[in-house]
């Protein structure tokens, strides 16, 4: 994974949330890390944001989902940031709906895959070879509902699925190439991901991002953070009756954390 010291690490999703946060917490680490952090999003305007908050963060403007916009940010890390040894995959999205309810929610799904599973899954093997070279590290975010997933953002969840079992499976394939695979399952947090509807045990992006960059420094695989760990212990003692208990409980206090306010 390379020493602090070393360490040019490219975060996407990267202009708000928890992105920015552990974008943040890494610069203010630099003076004894020399760690270089590029963030990257799909609004140049955001990112203009954080360069003013955080003049020391690289930003570029970058949509994942297009191939010619991976192709770019590729390029230009190949060119001016070779040394590249960490790639978190924090971009993601989520659609909620009610999969009761008739619809037409394909481009929602579309969307949710593409960002979700398909952008990070395709930027990690764009830049294996900058990676496998400088000994680096692939930090995969997904979520506590990867474990128990929640009915009301079905699709999502079901995406985070998918990129746990491709993060299981690139452990192994990319060991031999000296690259180490990490996954972080994080709880609600209460960021504009949430557009206003954070459940009332949201924690900060601060705080998340804190807990996952101290868990990361100790070289773990799998870093559940906070109330994804109780996810993932519930999902293994009772998995149906979790799902079901899970689902009735964010359901109530989504509808009293509505009423209250």
């Amino acid at each position: 994974m390379g020493t602090q010291k070393e360490r040019i690490v490219l975060i996407t999703g990267g202009s708000s949330g928890i992105g920015f946060a552990m974008a943040k917490q890494m610069v203010a680490q630099q003076a004894a890390t020399e760690a270089t952090v590029i963030v990257c999003g799909r609004s140049q305007e955001k990112l203009d944001g954080v360069k003013r908050k955080v003049p020391q963060l690289v930003t570029i403007q970058c949509d994942l989902t297009r191939q010619e916009d991976r192709n770019a940010l590729c390029d230009k890390i190949a060119r001016e940031f070779n040394g590249l040894n960490m790639l978190i995959n924090n971009a993601g999205i989520v659609q909620r709906y009610d999969l009761a309810k008739p619809g037409d929610i394909e481009d929602r799904i579309v969307a949710e895959w593409q960002t979700n599973f398909m952008a990070p899954v395709l930027l990690c093997n764009r830049l294996m070879p900058i990676l496998a070279r400088n000994k680096g590290a692939i930090v995969n975010v997904t979520s506590g509902l990867v474990h128990i997933p929640l009915s009301i953002q079905p699709n999502y969840c079901a995406t985070k699925a998918a990129l746990h079992s491709m993060t299981q499976s690139m452990r192994v394939a990319l060991s031999k190439q000296g690259v180490k695979v990490v996954e972080i399952f994080y709880p609600a947090v209460d960021t504009p991901f949430q557009e206003g509807r954070a459940p009332v045990t949201a924690i900060t992006a601060d705080e998340a991002a804190a807990i996952a960059l101290k868990e990361l420094s100790k070289g773990k695989d799998e870093i559940h953070v906070k109330m994804a760990a109780f996810l993932f212990l519930l999902s293994r003692l009772m998995p149906k009756r979790a799902l079901y208990l899970f689902n009735k409980l964010f359901t109530e206090k989504g509808a009293e954390k509505r009423n209250s306010g």
